[in-house]
């Protein structure tokens, strides 16, 4: 069985390869803290939604209905467009470096945390697939 082909499996695997990249990405930074003209960089978040999208493309679509007027209106792109947008301006010290040690130690540990359940959530995924199977071990 080629779990690579389920849908989920495949979302898991590319989140794990995403957030290991990142762990990368941020200990460049930290190790890069005191190099003058050093630009701290990070990686551009994994869109979920379209991973979804692409997961489920050969599934027949279902739309809500709305059968009463006081419903809400849950069709794709009848909500608000507010999104929020990161601050790319990081201060600069005098030799130009815009890496915030700070900043960077808490990207690294929440990385670590969403690696973590990301991990769990495969471990889980694992035992059910054994338990459906009759493996239980």
């Amino acid at each position: 069985m080629d779990l690579s082909k389920l849908p989920l499996f495949s979302m898991i695997s590319k989140r794990i390869g995403w957030l290991s990249e990142r762990q990368k990405v941020l200990a460049e930074n930290v190790a890069n803290a005191d190099t003058p003209n050093y630009k701290a960089r990070d990686l551009k978040p994994l869109d979920f939604a379209a991973m979804a999208g692409a997961a489920g493309a050969g599934a027949a679509r279902l739309t809500p209905a709305s059968t009463d007027q006081r419903h809400f209106d849950v069709r794709p792109g009848s909500g608000s467009k507010n999104v929020a947008v990161k601050d790319q301006k990081a201060e600069a010290t005098l030799s130009g470096n815009s890496v915030s040690l700070e900043s960077e130690m808490m990207k690294v540990a929440e990385t670590a945390m969403d690696y973590q359940l990301i991990t769990n959530l495969y471990k889980k995924q694992i035992g059910l697939i054994r338990a459906v199977i009759g493996r239980q071990g």
